[in-house]
């Protein structure tokens, strides 16, 4: 496994200008708790930089973490970290969430302040080198040649050259030079490696390579948590520090509300909140020679940009003069498959968009139209396909325009891409929810029974070989103490607020509902766990801060669960499991988002063992025994963490726990062919035994055998007649992938 190049920050959008003083703890809606004080620890730190380069060293306690910090003239490093956002945004953004990681991590471990220190700014900075890469390698949509891949290795020794020139902290340095490096390094004793390592180098690169899988990319899809971890896990000993890998595994297994985007959008208003306001409006520091009545204007006709571009049913993009993509709104997202986080400030490129002329076969190279709008000046318009992943290729007719601005450097363009297809997704059916039977009357969204509808045919279509979808369940923080305080009438607007907001921040296709109480649902198609946690966290900051008039102007919070369709689900399994993320946010503090699920894995394709006739006439156990050996690459104490979440959301009976083995009583669906519900279901008997992996198990060669499990596992019909159906074998072939994606596993064998 690689590190991956460095991941695309979602657009900045959500940025508000209105934020604590300088200094001040941010408020307790805004922040996660269990991350505040990290957070308001590096704020410190970054906002002492001017006071540091002024005083001497000497008049100052070397006690004081922060006096540690301006030593190394600190205030010269934020103007780097500037200069590096105004090189590559995401890149600093990256950083920023990097640095929030390993804090969290640093504070968990209870390290000394000064060691503390030096890994957050490490962290902070560790990228700062790409300030001398060339921009059409940092800012190319696909994947890097090997002569590329050379220029961004390095990134290390180019920023040790440039952090040298504030700071002479060999141990800050070391961080920063030694981030990259494998654990088992080959290079025949030039660098050290193992425990040799510094320990904020081993940190910040199981930091960095966990955000770099977690963050969206135009050749790949983040990665759910889950799925993020197990990579990490079987990197471990070979590229990570096993140890550190476990115990970074740990953390968010214990506090996931550290991944939670907020932060990172806090910190960079705080750091300089003009440069949001900037951004957005397309001009300098408002602040010099504009009057409020001016900026209220501009902010005014932005947001209307903004919102018209994001209901536009045709996909708009635009780009710099030198073809850097700028905006990339919420059609264009339908039609290429790619989110905005992944493409904005990279290139635009018909190639690595999987676009082609609609003469030309597949293999014939394309005429990029946005490079011929800039040879000739002039409009282009083309009929050309799009073939995104995981979905039928796509007609569509591309118009390139250039656009010139009256400032210089601002020359662009703008690309207007229309669907010329008549494709019809499961989703579009959802247009009958103005039927009064499938609505709620209060907040007019869908109603229960079809969500239920709705929910079990995204999952049959799923299993079938459909694409992926995520489910989002939320619900208001502390609604009874609203009902208390304001009464019942404000509750009832109050969730007229929240559905409208769920309503305007869905896309076409999404479903919409009201699962009862303050328990709303979104069911997003075409999504998949990452992307349905961004979502979820742009509804959280968005009703965060809708004020509502019926509360007095009050804003009102919520908490989000998200999960994804994984392998061997039912619709009962998805519901179970978002509902328990859910409740984690509630008991993490609230007004936070929680993602828990692998995803999606591919099926298990060897056939589970079916029985002769002869065998059930006898009716052995053995004959009618399946038996599974999956091998996980985590330590038995998180392969029991994962087990109990699959007893919780297959409500699943213990019959007998012993020193390393247990027993279940589990009831798998399969597909349907009885009268009654109960005929689709059949009930196991699962006994699990764990063990830890020998050497000539594991998967890979470097693999530690300490930090992988196998599981034997053991599946018998508990009733006799159930040993006769003809589901049988589909029932255990889906609680065999479900076992598999909640272990994160892989099957190593199978008895017969």
């Amino acid at each position: 496994m690689t590190h991956s190049p460095t991941p695309i920050e979602p657009q900045t959008s959500t940025f508000n200008a209105d934020v604590p003083a300088a200094g001040g703890v941010p408020n307790s809606s805004m922040v996660a708790r269990g991350a505040a004080n990290c957070v308001t620890n590096l704020l410190a730190k970054l906002q002492i930089a001017s006071e540091a380069v002024s005083e001497s060293p000497a008049e100052r306690p070397e006690k004081d973490a922060e006096n540690r910090l301006a030593v190394v003239r600190l205030g010269i490093a934020t103007s780097l970290f500037y200069a590096l956002r105004t090189k590559h945004p995401a890149t600093a953004a990256h950083g920023l969430r990097v640095a929030l990681f390993c804090s969290s991590w640093a504070e968990q471990m209870g390290l000394d302040h000064d060691v503390r220190d030096r890994i957050e700014v490490g962290a902070l900075l560790h990228d700062v080198g790409k300030i001398g890469i060339p921009d059409r390698i940092l800012r190319k949509p696909g994947k890097l040649t090997v002569d590329e891949q050379l220029v961004m290795d390095t990134c290390p020794d180019l920023g040790c050259d440039i952090l040298q020139g504030c700071t002479t902290d060999p141990d800050l340095l070391d961080i920063v030079r030694y981030c990259n490096l494998w654990y088992d390094s080959r290079r025949d004793g030039e660098t050290p490696q193992g425990e040799a390592l510094p320990l904020g180098a081993r940190m910040l690169a199981i930091a960095d390579a966990f955000d770099a899988m977690t963050t969206e990319h135009v050749y790949r899809p983040a990665m759910s948590r889950d799925r993020a971890i197990a990579e990490l896990v079987r990197g471990s000993g070979t590229q990570f520090d096993p140890d550190l890998v476990l115990d970074f595994s740990r953390l968010l297994e214990s506090r996931p509300e550290i991944l939670q985007g907020s932060m990172v959008h806090r910190w960079l208003q705080q750091l300089r909140p003009e440069d949001s306001q900037a951004f957005w409006t397309g001009t300098a520091n408002p602040a010099v020679g504009k009057s409020h009545r001016t900026k209220e204007v501009v902010r005014r006709e932005t947001l209307f940009n903004q919102r018209l571009l994001s209901t536009l049913k045709d996909g708009v993009a635009f780009t710099d003069g030198e073809g850097n993509v700028s905006q990339w709104n919420v059609a264009m997202e339908r039609l290429t498959d790619l989110p905005a986080e992944a493409i904005i400030g990279k290139q635009w490129s018909a190639a690595a968009l999987r676009m082609r002329d609609t003469d030309r076969d597949r293999d014939d190279e394309t005429i990029c139209p946005l490079q011929e709008c800039f040879r000739t000046g002039e409009s282009v318009r083309r009929a050309m396909i799009i073939e995104a992943v995981g979905t039928d290729p796509v007609s569509v007719h591309v118009e390139v325009a250039p656009v010139h601005g009256e400032r210089p450097g601002s020359h662009g363009t703008v690309i207007v891409v229309h669907d010329l297809s008549d494709r019809e997704h499961l989703e579009r059916r959802l247009d009958t929810l103005h039927q009064q039977t499938r609505l709620d009357g209060l907040t007019r969204v869908a109603n229960r029974a079809h969500f239920d509808t709705t929910l079990e045919e995204l999952v049959a279509a799923t299993a079938a070989g459909g694409p992926t979808f995520a489910l989002v369940i939320c619900d208001l923080d502390h609604f009874k103490r609203i009902n208390d305080t304001f009464g019942h009438p404000a509750g009832d607007e109050a969730l007229k607020v929240f559905a409208n907001v769920l309503r305007s921040q869905s896309r076409e296709g999404d479903l919409v509902a009201r699962y009862g109480g303050e328990e709303f649902l979104l069911l997003a198609n075409a999504c998949d766990n990452a992307t349905g946690a961004k979502r979820a966290e742009v509804l959280r900051q968005t009703l965060e801060s809708t004020p509502i008039e019926a509360l007095g102007g009050e804003c009102i919070t919520a908490s989000f669960g998200v999960t994804e369709y994984q392998s061997g689900d039912s619709a009962e399994t998805v519901l179970a499991r978002a509902d328990r993320a859910l409740l984690k946010a509630k008991d993490n503090g609230r007004n936070r988002v929680v993602q828990l699920g692998l995803g999606k894995m591919s099926e298990v394709a060897e056939p589970a063992h079916r029985v002769g006739w002869f065998e059930w006439l006898i009716g052995s156990d053995d004959a009618v025994a399946t038996k599974v050996d999956i091998l996980t690459p985590v330590p038995a104490d998180l392969v029991i963490e994962k087990l109990r979440g699959f007893i919780a959301d297959h409500h699943a009976e213990i019959v007998n726990v012993a020193e390393n083995q247990l027993s279940l009583k589990v009831v798998s669906g399969s597909s349907p062919g009885g009268r009654r519900r109960i005929d689709h279901k059949i009930s196991f008997h699962a006994v699990l035994t764990l063990s830890e992996a020998q050497k000539d198990e594991l998967l890979t060669e470097n693999a530690t055998p300490g930090c992988s499990t196998k599981v034997h596992l053991e599946l018998k019909p508990i009733r006799n007649r159930d040993r006769r159906r003809r589901e049988l074998n589909d029932a255990v072939q889906q609680l065999i992938a479900s076992f598999r994606c909640y272990l994160m596993g892989e099957i190593i064998n199978r008895g017969e």
